[in-house]
């Protein structure tokens, strides 16, 4: 069985691994265009930290390991093109190719802004070493930048037009959050955002000005799908590709895993997009099992935690109360703080049956751990009193 998967991340590294314990007798080739290393911690590049992920693991199984990028997949012939003309041929192909950042579209001028993406965007900043950076965005990437500009001496400027991370926190998190940030030397300027100016100066609202020697955009990403819609494979809303709770594309053949790919929801059972590590993780694990012909699929949920300036954890699992109410949900929640749960936490439910639909925290502390429990509550659909939460 000869197996070919593009992409150097989580989804791709993960793949080939899983690929290699799971079929052992197959022949698997890795292909990226950037020399791996841990994209999620880019920030701490600025700390001295060497995020450089050694293929000798992959190797030792075997694993043939191309550092090139694919420039096509040509799906009758069952092969890929590299851009030096070569072709590889395969039986399963494993598409992980990420994502890239999203450059919103009424934001004049920002075309011009820096991403947070790649080194070559960190070693940016620290070349330039401005002592002002404004960021346009609330995601975890603006607080990640935030991080960054910090670490190298600059005032981070973050311009927030709702609110910090709110598809994984409670507003009063969101708020509790901004508070600890603020103690640490964030600056926090909300408004929607317009313009920015030459790169530098970005304009909120009608002609408020934040003023800075370097601006980034940290709004979100998009999926990386060009190979994938050149080559015809479905998508989901034009946008990423669709695949089944294995990551099986509309080519049978064909897997995708990571920020590119959809994944199913534990408590909808469609396809949504996720888009973060963890999820990455799990989803090559099921592409693996899936070529030893395994049926079922370990359970995708949305589980994050993230630490900022080095003590201010955060950890969000599953759905808040305003993304359960979305979804259809009659939610309610329950405020939590110490024994584990952190300074400040919330369990979302649903109120009939009291099943844990997500968890969100602030703290100063790990939280981390808690987080894993209530993930497993959510996929055997326990109800809160499992955790040794009573709620009404």
């Amino acid at each position: 069985m000869k197996v070919v998967v593009v992409g150097f991340g989580l989804g791709g590294l993960g793949s080939a691994w899983h690929i290699a314990e799971q079929v052992p007798d197959a022949k698997i080739t890795i292909i990226g265009d950037e020399k791996p290393y841990v994209r999620h911690k880019l920030r701490l590049v600025t700390q001295g930290m060497d995020l450089w992920v050694s293929t000798n693991h992959l190797e030792s199984k075997g694993v043939e390991v191309i550092l090139d990028k694919v420039t096509k997949l040509r799906r009758e012939q069952k092969e890929v093109v590299l851009s030096n003309g070569e072709t590889l041929q395969y039986d399963y192909l494993v598409l992980a190719t990420g994502s890239n950042p999203s450059i919103p579209s009424k934001l004049k001028g920002g075309e011009k802004c820096a991403v947070f993406r790649r080194l070559s965007d960190v070693q940016r900043l620290m070349d330039e070493r401005p002592n002002e950076v404004a960021i346009v965005g609330a995601s975890f990437v603006a607080l990640h930048v935030a991080d960054a500009a910090r670490a190298i001496g600059a005032k981070p400027k973050v311009i927030v037009r709702s609110r910090l991370i709110r598809r994984n926190l409670e507003p009063e998190l969101s708020a509790k959050l901004e508070e600890f940030l603020a103690e640490k030397g964030v600056e926090f300027i909300h408004g929607k955002p317009k313009e920015v100016r030459d790169g530098k100066t970005v304009i909120v609202d009608e002609n408020r000005e934040v003023s800075s020697e370097m601006a980034f955009v940290a709004t979100g990403v998009t999926p990386e799908i060009t190979l994938a819609k050149e080559a015809g494979l479905e998508l989901l809303d034009g946008w990423v590709i669709r695949t089944d709770q294995q990551g099986r594309t509309s080519d049978p053949s064909i897997f995708a895993v990571g920020d590119n790919a959809t994944v199913i929801d534990i408590f909808t059972n469609k396809p949504i997009y996720m888009g973060i590590g963890t999820a990455a993780s799990i989803m090559s694990l099921n592409a693996a099992k899936a070529l030893t012909g395994f049926k079922a699929a370990y359970r995708v949920p949305r589980f994050q935690k993230d630490v900022f300036f080095g003590g201010i954890h955060m950890a969000s699992v599953g759905l808040t109360s305003v993304e359960a109410e979305k979804e259809g949900f009659e939610a309610d929640r329950v405020y939590l703080s110490g024994d584990g749960w952190g300074d400040h936490a919330y369990l979302v439910y649903e109120k009939k049956t009291k099943r844990v639909l997500g968890f969100s925290a602030i703290s100063k502390e790990e939280v981390g751990w808690k987080g894993m429990e209530v993930m497993m509550a959510m996929i055997r659909r326990w109800p809160a009193s499992k955790l040794g939460v009573e709620v009404s």
